[in-house]
This record gives C-alpha cells, structure tokens and sequence, in this order.
C-alpha cells in the first residue's frame, strides 16, 4: 500500500512541483515575468469552452501517445518510435482515403459509417503496429536495442511518406498540396460540438471516448489479464520470467505491437476526427512528448489520462504565454519542465527500489 501511495500519488505529484518551480526558476533567471505567464496559460485554457476543447483535443492525442510510451515501459522498452509509428497509422488512413475518393459516391456510401470508421480504425492500428513490429523484431532475433532502432525508424517514416506525398509518380497527395484526399462526412467522427453545443468552433471531437476507453482497457489488460501479468513481470525481471516459464521473445514483440497500435489512435483522432484527411507535420512532436506524459503519470494507464490534460493545458496556454515572453523562451520552459519530470521520476524510482530492498533485508 506504501509503495502504490508513493508511486501513483507522491511520485507525480513531486514531479509536477518540481517541473513547476524549475520553470519559475528559469523564467525568473531569464528576466521574464514568472506568474503573468503561468497566469495567461491557466487563463488561455480556462477561460471559455473553445478553450477547454482545444485543450481536450491535444489531451486526447497525447493520452494515445503516452498510453504507446507506458505500455512499452512495463514491457521493459523504451519505444521513442512513437512519432513514427503515428504518422504511419495516419498516413494509412491518407491511402484508404485516396483510394475511396476514386470510386463512385454512391458505391461508397453504401457502407455503413459506423462499420466504415470502426473499419477505418482498424486500419490505423494495424498499420502503426506492424510498423512498430519491426524494432521489436530486431530486438528478439538479434539484440538490437529498441532505442536506436526506433529512432531510426522515425526517419524513415518521415522519410517515406514525405516521397509519397512529394515525389511518388502515383503520388497520393491532392494536386500542389501535401496533404491527401478528404474522407466523406459520413465516414468521420462527429466534432463533439454536435452533443454539446458549447463546444462551437472547436476542434474537439469524439475521439475522445476512445481516448478514455483505450486508457480503461489498456489498465484492466495489464491488471486483471495473464498476458498483462506476464508482460510486467518480462518488464520487472526477464531472466526471472524466463526462469518460470514465460517467454519473453514473445511478450516483446507483443507490447511493441500494442504500442504501436495506441500511437497510431493519433492518426484516428487527427485524420477522422479533426481534419478528414492526412497533412504532412501535423504531429509536431506528439510521439515525443507522449514519453514526458507516461513518465509523469509512472506509467499508469489510468494517470497518463491526467498527465496528458495537464501537458495539454501547457501546450495550448503557450499560446497566450507568446504575448508575455518570445516563442523559443517558452519552448525552452516546456522542455525545462520535462526534463524535470524525467529526473524527479528517476529519483523517486531508486528510493522506492531501495525501500523495497531494505524491507527485503528486514523481513528476512
């Protein structure tokens, strides 16, 4: 009971205080005003509903992002393919896309929407997850470490679909633009504006359920499922695992698929939800900042739900932070505060590692 109360309360908590009071330090050193600037992000995002939708959206995406990092964590990896693997899952989306907008209207909407976007969400996971299967792959058979690996990876991805959308004889982008064909109405999620009227204008949609229900799911996967346990346990110990029977070349390849999968409910949330068709940079580090969200909420599916409305409160506020401080000030006191989180994280994972020993030694 120690041990969960200090990892999932203290443990974020502490982070949260300490990324808080670097980044006052930081402006403060900086000669720039420290509260006027907390004060315009709280106010940007707080201030009315378009507001809080914008920050909903932005949580949504991070929560996928962060749910790929954390799932990959209690495996005992450390994917930073994220924003690779997204952009994959969109860009498939882009592709179905392409193709639909080739064959008659009438022929297309024949398909049932719902059947069409559950269809559709399919496609993006699987997508983003083979990709993410290949650093896995690698790392079972060979060795390599996920780390380079998926990396690496990132730039490929980038890489291939900036030939795709550019270069590509049958390129799948509109004429001049660097984005692809828009996806019929019927086949999008609905703006959650369409419920709650309040939401007018923002950008704010029903991926946001999946978002929670993924965030639910993933939790009672790792929690209450043999294969959840035999996953954290690979995470934990893999010589311990092994040595009771689990495998672990298998359980890797697993969570990088999964995790995979979560990355590319960015492209879901993006491609249907928002835009209705894949543009080229629109992730803007999602992938990336997705490891700062699981880091904070110490990998709880449950907490990364939280932890991404709070880096979606930053991220959004920046905003109205740019009419107190330059752009790059701000970037820099985003990135300040993470590191933060990364170290204070890091920290408070030895001290629980070594109380779980001295309990050990004074129990035996």
């Amino acid at each position: 009971m120690l041990r969960w109360f200090l990892q999932s309360i203290i443990a974020p908590a502490l982070a949260l205080i300490a990324s808080i009071c670097v980044g006052m330090l930081f402006l403060w050193v900086t000669g720039y005003p420290v509260f006027t600037t907390f004060q315009a992000i709280i106010q940007q995002s707080f201030q009315d509903w378009y507001g809080f939708g914008q920050v909903l959206h932005t949580t949504t995406l991070l929560t996928f992002t962060g749910l790929a990092v954390a799932v990959a964590f209690h495996a005992g990896l450390f994917n930073i393919g994220a924003e690779g693997q997204l952009y994959i899952g969109a860009m498939a989306l882009g592709i179905v896309g392409y193709y639909l907008s080739k064959l008659p209207k009438e022929v297309v909407m024949q398909v049932p929407s719902l059947l069409a976007i559950v269809g559709l969400c399919l496609v993006a996971m699987l997508a983003a997850g083979v990709y993410a299967l290949i650093p896995g792959v690698l790392k079972v058979l060979t060795g390599a470490h996920e780390v380079i690996t998926t990396i690496m990876m990132n730039f490929i991805a980038l890489a291939w679909i900036n030939y795709l959308l550019r270069y590509d004889p049958n390129s799948f982008a509109v004429p001049a633009t660097v984005r692809t064909p828009a996806f019929p109405q019927a086949f999008r999620l609905p703006k959650l504006s369409t419920v709650w009227p309040v939401f007018q204008g923002s950008i704010v949609n029903c991926s946001l359920f999946i978002a929670v229900g993924a965030a639910v799911i993933v939790w009672a996967f790792l929690r209450f499922t043999t294969t959840g346990f035999e996953l954290r346990a690979v995470g934990k110990n893999s010589l311990a695992a092994r040595l009771a029977g689990i495998a672990p070349g298998r359980l890797t390849i697993l969570a990088m698929f999964v995790s995979g999968a979560l990355a590319g409910l960015v492209g879901v949330a993006f491609v249907l939800g928002h835009k209705g068709y894949f543009e080229e940079g629109f992730s803007a580090g999602l992938g990336f900042l997705g490891i700062a969200v699981a880091l904070l909420a110490y990998n709880h599916p449950i907490g990364v739900l939280f932890t991404a409305f709070l880096f979606g409160v930053l991220n959004y506020g920046k905003v109205a932070a740019a009419g107190e401080i330059p752009m790059d000030i701000i970037n820099i006191l985003e990135a300040t505060m993470i590191f933060s989180i990364v170290i204070v994280n890091r920290l408070m994972s030895n001290f629980l590692q070594q109380l779980a020993k001295r309990r050990l030694a004074a129990s035996g």
